[in-house]
């Protein structure tokens, strides 16, 4: 991963085949040069140059692309572009053999599917179907053309509607690794992630960014007192509301129990005290439990030049715990010019009443 330019989150990613996208085409590249070879050579020893010309030209991107991917190094062919020699040879071998070559569309479809972005690959689909139609039409007549536009348009509809069930159980397997299943929120390995590209962000264009570490007060109670299916509704009434008053790009991650930070890019510290105190007044007046009013202490850290992950995270919490000896339901800032080592539980953080 390029350290300057850090690789999106899962559930970021817009195209979901993007991860498998490489593998496939390096794959592809290798059976296409296995198998494709014979017949660009064969139409070459019976004349037929154009034809020969567009298996050659397949052949020819595929094996850059697969050894570019070979060697680590991005494919200097966009995929998407793949498509135009691979159309142009399809309907050639259209033109010479009439259906003997209208099975090149019928592989070609899925690959369009697995390799190229889905609107991209449905235009292409779409043009196969149209030039086959049109060439079969010159060669066999409108009969053997309708049939043939027939049966490759069900091979794309089906072809559509696997994929899109493929991207349907890919992102739901995304959301289960980097999400809480209680809350919603992301989960604390999502967290760790998100915190380092904010901070190579911070190195890299000076951008201001404040975490907001958010603790439920005397949440034991509530469990004890209460029982757990209240604290699992305080929990996720309180997520649901963060959500609610926070901006798309802010991210909220589950810490463990009932702790939670809050991420908040492009936010200097000053602005982040005033959306945390926004917060902590909103909670303290939403009723998340009518049986007794629910509160939240906070604590606040602006991200400052060279600090680790773990300095950064330890400022909030410090701040956080300050909230909570100082009479809880409060909002303190973190200094990071106070950082001492503490006794440590577990996970490098302090101990403290709930």
């Amino acid at each position: 991963m390029n350290n300057e330019e850090p690789t999106s989150p899962p559930h970021e990613r817009t195209d979901v085949m993007e991860f498998y996208r490489e593998r496939i085409m390096y794959t592809l590249a290798i059976a296409i040069l296995v198998f494709v070879t014979p017949f660009a050579v064969l139409n070459i020893i019976q004349g037929n140059f154009l034809l020969a010309l567009g298996f050659t030209t397949v052949i020819a991107t595929f094996f850059i692309d697969g050894l570019a991917i070979h060697l680590k190094k991005k494919p200097p062919i966009p995929f998407a572009y793949l498509v135009v020699p691979g159309i142009f040879t399809i309907v050639m071998s259209l033109v010479n053999e009439g259906i003997p070559g209208a099975w090149g569309c019928f592989p070609a479809v899925p690959l369009c599917f697995f390799v190229l972005p889905r609107r991209v690959a449905v235009a292409a689909s779409i043009l196969m179907i149209v030039a086959g139609g049109i060439a079969l039409n010159q060669q066999l007549g409108l009969d053997m053309a309708l049939r043939f536009s027939a049966a490759l348009t069900l091979n794309v509809v089906v072809i559509y509607f696997i994929t899109a069930v493929i991207r349907g159980l890919q992102n739901d397997l995304i959301d289960q690794a980097i999400t809480d299943p209680l809350t919603g929120a992301f989960n604390r390995r999502q967290m760790e992630f998100a915190l380092d590209e904010a901070m190579a962000r911070h190195q890299r264009t000076g951008a201001p960014v404040s975490v907001l570490m958010i603790d439920i007060d005397h949440f034991k109670r509530i469990n004890d007192d209460l029982g757990h299916e209240a604290g699992d509704s305080v929990l996720k009434g309180l997520v649901t509301l963060i959500k609610t008053r926070t901006r798309r790009l802010d991210r909220l991650f589950r810490m463990g129990g009932e702790e939670f930070l809050l991420l908040l890019p492009d936010t200097p510290g000053a602005s982040a005290m005033k959306q945390a105190e926004s917060l902590r007044l909103r909670i303290a007046e939403a009723q998340l439990l009518k049986q007794r009013p629910v509160t939240v202490s906070i604590g606040v850290a602006e991200y400052q030049k060279d600090l680790t992950q773990n300095a950064w995270v330890k400022i909030s919490d410090d701040a956080l715990y300050r909230a909570k000896s100082e009479g809880r339901n409060r909002v303190i800032f973190g200094d990071a010019a106070a950082i001492a080592p503490d006794p440590a539980d577990g996970d490098g953080r302090r101990g403290r009443a709930r």
